[in-house]
């Protein structure tokens, strides 16, 4: 549910885990990935690459990845459930990627920074809205194997993926780091 104003909800979001449904209606999920968008974009280069999984496909997607020949190994199989998780229990599973260019002034850092803030501005999208979402990483091949079946390309990087969905648990606080231990003002003396 949002809160009374934009800096309220910000100072209020945070990861949720685990997720179900009702997924964001179509408008919602729409505002959601129009908010990658909004990002710090040097150059206009909209490095954000995402492929959206929800009902089936996430099962089907799955299933690929379980499949591929380089998925026959002891450290996917050990892995198994954790894919599951990831791939299945949130109604809707952005995959991100950073697509890299050879750009003179944009160098690949501000690029994949720049889809850091893309993911970050959908995960605020999602909470401001009364969702839940957690960013993850693609933990051993799980990157590797979905780079390669969902049919990204050279330039692209793995970045995670992105589960919205609504929140199983209530919305507790969680204590923050004091801005002390991330800020400091410079003075000249």
């Amino acid at each position: 549910m949002p809160l009374d104003s934009p800096i309220d909800t910000l100072l209020a979001r945070r990861s949720c885990w685990p997720l179900t449904t009702p997924a964001p209606q179509q408008p919602e999920l729409d505002a959601i990935l129009d908010s990658a968008a909004r990002a710090p974009d040097h150059a206009g280069l909209v490095p954000w690459r995402i492929v959206m999984l929800r009902g089936q496909a996430r099962h089907d997607v799955l299933a690929r990845v379980l499949a591929h020949p380089q998925a026959q190994t002891d450290e996917v199989q050990a892995l198994r459930g954790k894919y599951t998780a990831k791939l299945t229990t949130a109604p809707v599973v952005l995959v991100l990627a950073a697509h890299v260019a050879d750009h003179p002034k944009a160098p690949e850092f501000e690029q994949l920074l720049a889809v850091g803030g893309a993911a970050t501005n959908m995960l605020n999208a999602a909470f401001a809205l009364g969702y839940g979402a957690f960013w993850s990483s693609t933990p051993g091949a799980l990157g590797r194997l979905l780079h390669d079946v969902l049919g990204f390309g050279p330039q692209d990087r793995m970045l995670g993926l992105l589960n919205i969905g609504t929140r199983v648990h209530a919305l507790e606080p969680v204590a923050r780091a004091p801005r002390s231990r991330y800020v400091r003002e410079w003075t000249a003396d």
